[in-house]
């Protein structure tokens, strides 16, 4: 079984608890002796790693997924749970449980389980260490670790995001039995969050599988859809698409966008795009931004174009709009309206000169429309004059309403004077003055009419 996730969730906690253990070594022997006492302090440290390291290869675990010792075979150093548990200082804690953590297995994941419920019940915060725990456990007894998720208090929420903890763990060990006991859910909220849990099992795994898996429960989703539950859908099958992502996102970025493209059209295929997109661009927007542009157009690459175009515009808004201008045209608007807020914050001036030499179109509305937006608290009559110009009828009244609002807010006026010469019928006039006062203002990152 691969450990990798766990054990990288943890090294941090290792490294800072042992710099610490080093520093307190230190000050406790004399200066002839503080070499020695940290050289075997690392080395302790150093050989507990590598046995943990070790062990990801050579397997713990049998061929039925389950435990034939600890988590990874190594010793936790002579930390007892009681130590850890009464331990007040922070860093020195942190290197305890991950000792600790090291070293669970299916008799002894109990105490340590307890010992945090008592940890929390004391006032501290230990929710990031109850779920690397709920997961390492779920990874050498599944079923033990569920039923302590369902003993614990506080609200469903919470139970909830542990129990996805512990599935994880128990999923990425053995799959068949972690889908045998969701299977044996009823459809609600439980086995909802468990579902999350299954698939960030198996993506650590097999992202092919978990794919696989997914699609499989969309399609039951879907055969029995309904408008009520369509919202709820989409956002399980983002969460779950996400998981996958990261999982190929941490294999490689080639493997990550290799295995976006091979999913069939429709709202997986999406997802995965917008997941991959965001990750690739944050690290390398040039590259995410050739990428992108071979799909450019796509419906399934819609979010994607978004993902590229705010990264781009952060880093360089003028290589941002050339690039949304060098789309397909379907994707233009979309990207073009992104880039140009950034730019219009950044240089209006410059902004505004590149806009009076674009040709009509539906991406000169959607830059346009962007520069009103965004200018309208600086300069809202300059705003009102650009959002005029608009071609659109749809796209020029959105655009003029939220100016209006903006302006009413700012110096109500001057707008109200405007208003009656700003083209906007007078039912549209009022509408802009009431919804001003209740403080609305509609997401301007997404073309008008989207």
């Amino acid at each position: 079984m691969n450990k990798t996730i766990i054990l990288n969730s943890i090294w941090g906690l290792i490294a800072v608890g042992a710099f610490l253990a080093g520093r307190t070594d230190q000050n406790s022997n004399g200066p002839g002796d503080s070499a020695s006492s940290n050289g075997a302090s690392a080395s302790g440290l150093s050989s507990r790693s590598s046995g943990a390291m070790g062990s990801s290869s050579s397997g713990a675990y049998g061929a039925n997924g389950s435990t034939t010792g600890s988590l990874n075979g190594s010793s936790s150093g002579g930390v007892t749970v009681a130590q850890f548990q009464s331990e007040s200082n922070a860093l020195l804690a942190n290197k305890m449980f991950a000792d600790l953590l090291l070293d669970l297995n299916a008799g002894n994941a109990r105490e340590l389980f307890d010992a945090m419920v008592e940890k929390q019940r004391n006032g501290n915060d230990v929710g990031q260490q109850m779920g690397l725990l709920l997961e390492a456990w779920g990874k050498v007894d599944g079923p033990s670790a569920l039923a302590a998720v369902s003993e614990m208090g506080g609200d469903g929420r919470r139970r909830g995001f542990a129990s996805i903890s512990a599935m994880k763990g128990w999923a990425s060990s053995d799959p068949v039995a972690a889908k045998a006991h969701l299977e044996g859910l009823e459809d609600g909220f439980e086995k909802g969050m468990m579902t999350q849990g299954v698939v960030s099992g198996l993506a650590e795994v097999d992202p092919f599988a978990a794919t696989e898996y997914v699609m499989a429960l969309d399609a039951e989703r879907e055969a029995s859809a309904d408008g009520n539950n369509d919202r709820w859908r989409g956002f399980a099958i983002d969460r779950q698409m996400e998981a996958i992502a990261n999982a190929q996102i941490q294999r490689g970025m080639k493997d990550a966008t290799a295995w976006a493209e091979s999913l069939p059209d429709g709202t997986i295929k999406a997802s995965a795009f917008d997941r991959v997109a965001d990750s690739f661009a944050r690290n390398d927007p040039q590259e995410a931004a050739e990428w992108v542009k071979n799909h450019a157009g796509q419906e399934y690459a819609e979010r994607a174009v978004h993902e590229v175009s705010e990264e781009l515009s952060r880093e360089d808004p003028v290589a941002a709009v050339k690039w949304a201008g060098e789309l397909p045209e379907e994707a233009q608007a979309g990207a073009m309206s992104t880039a140009m807020e950034r730019w219009t914050r950044d240089d209006p001036e410059a902004a505004g000169s590149y806009l009076t030499n674009l040709a009509d179109s539906t991406t000169r509305d959607a830059a346009v429309s962007s520069f009103a937006r965004t200018l309208d608290r600086e300069d809202p009559a300059l705003a009102a004059e650009w959002a005029g110009s608009i071609t659109n009828e749809a796209t020029r009244t959105e655009t003029l309403q939220s100016v209006a609002r903006s302006w009413l807010r700012s110096d109500a006026d001057a707008a109200r004077a405007w208003l009656p010469q700003s083209g906007l019928s007078a039912e549209a006039q009022q509408q802009a003055i009431d919804e001003s006062s209740r403080g609305g203002r509609p997401d301007f990152r997404r073309p008008p009419g989207r």
